[in-house]
């Protein structure tokens, strides 16, 4: 079709870079919506715009010059790309690998031109692309992991794994046919197969990259209700879904231990030190609890300084299992005082213990009954953990 000619084609793809990095820069600038990942996509875009549509703009520069521009200009798109992926992923570590495999690139590029090898700079060029692709996927499939349906994950992955196929290819390409290198400087057109796949991959990676861009605002919402703002942990709302769906569970045989929790003295250090050491305070002793817990555990915010574990258990009536859990989470809590204002805070915690009741839909038997362990181990001097050992999970008052 004459609409789908290689000039046609690139023009397209110039068209989408600019409105693409418009879109991004719009999102993290007007709206705040991953602010960073935004500005780093959108610097790609502009980058890849610039470079690719072999502009008349650099057809009177010496052709090492127009070489280097389009060689690092597209380096520099895929890093800014895989930048704003780790953003989006919220992945941690630190981008050492990114900038090794980016300055050898550069290095390589910049080493070729100048022992005048077309040839050398363009294969440093496409094999740094073909490596960072690789980490492109390497990220995706790890920070996707158990977050997404493997099939998903796999479709936000391809156009990644598409990209370090055709950097390969190119590679390849460049080792069997030298004259292939500086193809773009003479003017020369891709074929519309390989324009049309160029696209196709910028097309997906940017799709890829605001599938993740909803999906991380979506589990912010999803955090901000059914989260404590302040500990991260459940908030009441969440908690007692949580229970509720767990006393189901255990008219199925799938048992489960409460575990009340209260932090002792927690006014005087509020009343002693201030409200910002009191939130510290949460916030410690969320962190240490959640440490000390499985993923299958819940820990809900009650209220105030007032916390519960919800514990599945091997066996609905391992009433023990528990309270080893509560004694670790207690002992953790006394072994780790709080860094406060160049010292330490001691901080301890009362435990109830109590297994629920069956027949009790929105196990408030269970809560009470854990609760009234906890006013026992605190008449019984705090920093302990009581167990209601005489009730047992059939029982329904």
């Amino acid at each position: 079709m004459d609409f789908l000619d290689v000039p046609t084609i690139l023009q397209i793809s110039a068209v989408f870079n600019l409105m693409a990095a418009l879109a991004w820069l719009t999102l993290a600038q007007v709206f705040h919506i991953a602010p960073r990942a935004g500005r780093l996509m959108a610097g790609g875009h502009v980058l890849r715009f610039a470079t690719q549509g072999y502009s008349d703009v650099m057809s009177a520069w010496p052709a090492a010059l127009q070489q280097a521009v389009l060689e690092l200009g597209l380096l520099g798109c895929i890093l800014m790309l895989l930048l704003a992926l780790r953003r989006m992923l919220l992945s941690r570590q630190r981008p050492r690998d990114l900038a090794w495999i980016g300055g050898l690139g550069a290095a390589g590029i910049a080493a070729g031109l100048a022992a005048g090898s077309a040839q050398a700079a363009e294969l440093a060029g496409t094999v740094a692309v073909t490596l960072l692709g690789g980490l492109a996927v390497r990220a995706m499939l790890l920070g996707l992991r158990g977050q997404v349906a493997p099939v998903t994950a796999g479709f936000a992955t391809l156009p990644f794994a598409m990209l370090a196929l055709m950097a390969f290819v190119h590679s390849v390409e460049l080792l069997l046919e030298p004259d292939w290198a500086g193809h773009a400087v003479r003017g020369d057109l891709p074929s519309p197969a390989r324009a049309v796949l160029w696209y196709v991959v910028t097309f997906g990676i940017t799709l890829s990259l605001i599938a993740l861009m909803i999906w991380r605002v979506v589990a912010r919402i999803q955090h901000l209700t059914y989260r404590d703002p302040l500990t991260g942990a459940l908030n009441r709302r969440a908690f007692e879904r949580a229970l509720g769906d767990a006393q189901a569970q255990l008219l199925r045989g799938h048992g489960f231990a409460l575990v009340m929790i209260d932090i002792d003295h927690f006014k005087r250090v509020n009343d002693q030190h201030g409200h910002a050491a009191g939130d510290a305070a949460l916030r410690h002793c969320v962190g240490i609890w959640q440490a000390g817990l499985r993923e299958v555990d819940c820990l809900g915010r009650l209220g105030g300084e007032e916390f519960c574990a919800l514990l599945p258990l091997a066996s609905p009536g391992d009433l023990a299992a528990a309270v080893a859990v509560a004694e670790r989470l207690r002992a953790d809590l006394q072994a780790r005082p709080l860094p406060w204002e160049n010292g330490l805070l001691p901080l301890s915690a009362s435990f109830g213990v109590a297994l629920p009741a069956a027949g009790d839909a929105r196990g408030e038997v269970g809560l009470v009954r854990a609760d009234a362990e906890l006013y026992r181990a605190k008449a019984e001097g705090r920093n302990r953990v009581c167990a209601a050992t005489h009730l047992q999970p059939a029982e329904v008052p």
